[in-house]
């Protein structure tokens, strides 16, 4: 298989046509997927810890 260059965005843009808005949902979905992970985690954590906590 031949080795693609910089240049096939160039020689064939119909294939490349929406690309740029297609990475940038990617990326917002998988920030709000992060962002909704991280305030899970903190909850569930410090819940841990209370419970820990009473317990010991």
């Amino acid at each position: 298989m031949e080795k693609q260059g910089n240049s096939d965005i160039a020689a064939f843009p119909e294939l490349f046509d929406g690309m740029e808005q297609f990475i940038a949902e990617q990326t917002a979905g998988l920030r709000r997927t992060s962002a909704l992970l991280g305030m899970f985690a903190a909850g569930t954590g410090g819940l841990l810890f209370l419970v820990l906590e009473r317990l010991a």
